[in-house]
């Protein structure tokens, strides 16, 4: 497919991008399964060229791994090594959080709260169509980024920012995948709440029980990884 019109470009670009997406995050693609990209190509009726742009940015999201001289495959998700990298993120929220208190300016904290009542918006209407659910993932890593940033440390804010690129795929698949009701709105706002009443210890708290509800999440995503994964050999 080729095409001279720059608009028209970029939506043959954005919808590979989203059907192969979509193809990983509802388990129509198994973890560590190779992407054939010819394949892909044919099937979405493009070329090479918007494909490869596709995985590239799927790459950046942590949903494919590209490897030299063999491709690119869907990432594969190890619970255990997910809840390992939780663990450090409870850490590193933990202290985000009770620092915040302490350094957030006044506009920091209210894109914070902006952010809990944007996610709180999305839940306005009758149900969450998955451009919703897209958007209230972006708004849960955003805030944490924001927070994160509001603490002033730059170490912190970096770490953070890699642990969660490392998350990517396990966190697209809880919010997908699990039914959250409105468990993470809930706890995004006790620790948006913690943080405007500059109380470090029911920040951390509220850090400490959102990353908890992940974790027990986690072992949910696992099981129903079992039933949505073919057996070997089918």
């Amino acid at each position: 497919m080729t095409t001279n019109d720059p608009s028209e470009t970029q939506s043959v670009r954005q919808a590979t991008y989203l059907q192969l997406k979509d193809l990983i995050l509802s388990g129509r693609v198994r973890p560590a399964e190779r992407l054939a990209e010819s394949a892909l190509a044919k099937r979405f009726g493009v070329s090479r060229t918007p494909l490869r742009e596709a995985l590239m940015k799927l790459e950046r999201e942590g949903l494919v791994v590209g490897e030299r001289n063999v491709g690119y495959t869907v990432a594969d998700l190890d619970v255990g090594a997910v809840c390992d990298l939780l663990r450090v993120r409870e850490a590193l929220d933990i202290c985000a959080a009770e620092l915040a208190c302490a350094r957030a300016t006044d506009e920091d904290l209210a894109e914070i709260s902006g952010i809990v009542d944007e996610m709180a918006a999305l839940r306005s209407s009758s149900g969450m169509t998955a451009s919703d659910q897209a958007r209230n993932l972006e708004l849960g890593l955003y805030i944490h980024k924001v927070i994160a940033r509001a603490t002033r440390n730059e170490a912190l804010l970096r770490v953070s920012e890699q642990i969660y690129q490392q998350l990517q795929l396990a966190l697209w698949l809880e919010v997908l995948w699990i039914d959250l009701a409105d468990s993470d709105l809930a706890e995004h706002r006790a620790i948006a709440d913690a943080l405007k009443a500059r109380n470090p210890e029911a920040a951390a708290t509220a850090a400490r029980d959102h990353v908890q509800s992940s974790l027990r999440n986690m072992m949910k995503l696992e099981e129903l990884m079992k039933h949505r994964r073919p057996p070997t050999g089918a």
